[in-house]
């Protein structure tokens, strides 16, 4: 409400001012008029009329024929075949045009390429898609080393136990297979003991006999392959372990040495400490001495 109020008031007051404007302009314009009284204005006589009749617009008489394209004024009816005519071959003109533009393309294609190119072998321009190499000491390096020489054992050591895992589940099928033949083989002769049997059943029992003997040979087979891996895989954790032992035997040998070095820099440093305490020490005793010299020779001199 008192927003509307002072709404209200501002465009009283604006009034206001425009009427006392609009009051005074008058005034002023009222008293000029008074004080400049207005010059007499001769008039200007009419022309005489004219005798002549008066001009008519072309094709103004409708019992005049008029020409078939043409205008009452005489001006002429556009047409087709007032508009512009192609000439010349329409698609040479257009493959003219579309090579001109594609070579265009291709330029900016290959500037834009050019540029890039140059900008990422100067090393202006850092894309960052590497991961730069962090200056790591030689102790970190060979930590590092170890911890994937130990990834990769375990890596090893879990292939291993899933090749051994997926031999020993098809020796088990295989084997629960023959024992369920073998009973099933067992039982055909027993029949054929007591009372003879089909030749169905005797071929079944030849094929049975068959897979027997095949399963036999290759679970002899198998084992001793077995046992011919298992030897390998020992072989090669000897191997593997006198191979790790000569590293490790290096890298204590390594670490030995670095630390002798350490030590023997160490000592360096304490030696040279040592050296420039003394001669600090020295330089002072010389600056006491000259101060001592000095008070003398002043006392003497007083």
């Amino acid at each position: 409400m008192s927003r509307f109020l002072i709404a209200t008031k501002e465009r009283l007051q604006r009034g206001l001012r425009f009427g006392q404007m609009l009051i005074h302009n008058t005034v002023s314009q009222k008293i000029a008029a008074k004080a400049t009284p207005p010059k007499a204005v001769k008039a200007t006589p009419p022309p005489p009329p004219s005798t002549k009749p008066p001009p008519k617009c072309p094709g103004g008489d409708k019992n005049m024929k008029r020409k078939p394209g043409y205008f009452a004024s005489g001006g002429q009816h556009a047409v087709l075949s007032d508009c512009p005519k192609p000439e010349g071959d329409f698609m040479k003109a257009w493959s003219a045009k579309n090579s001109r533009y594609n070579l265009i393309l291709i330029t900016g294609f290959l500037a834009a390429g050019g540029s890039l190119g140059f900008a990422l072998s100067s090393g202006v321009l850092c894309l960052n898609w590497n991961i730069p190499e962090y200056p790591y000491n030689e102790d970190e390096m060979e930590e590092f080393e170890i911890e994937e020489e130990r990834r990769r054992e375990e890596k090893e050591a879990r292939e291993e136990r899933h090749q051994d895992a997926v031999e020993a589940r098809e020796l088990s099928i295989r084997r629960r297979r023959a024992k369920a033949a073998m009973e099933r083989e067992v039982d055909l002769m027993q029949r054929d003991m007591d009372g003879g049997i089909t030749d169905a059943e005797l071929d079944e029992l030849q094929r049975l006999a068959a897979e027997r003997e095949a399963f036999e040979l290759w679970e002899k087979d198998e084992l001793k392959r077995l046992e011919e891996q298992e030897k390998e895989r020992e072989k090669i954790r000897k191997e593997k372990a006198k191979v790790k032992a000569e590293r490790d035997k290096e890298r204590e040998k390594k670490r030995k040495e670095k630390e002798a070095q350490l030590e023997k820099e160490e000592a360096e440093r304490e030696k040279a400490r040592e050296k420039a305490r003394k001669e600090r020490e020295k330089a002072e005793k010389e600056k006491q001495k000259e101060k001592e010299k000095a008070g003398k020779e002043a006392r003497k001199a007083g």
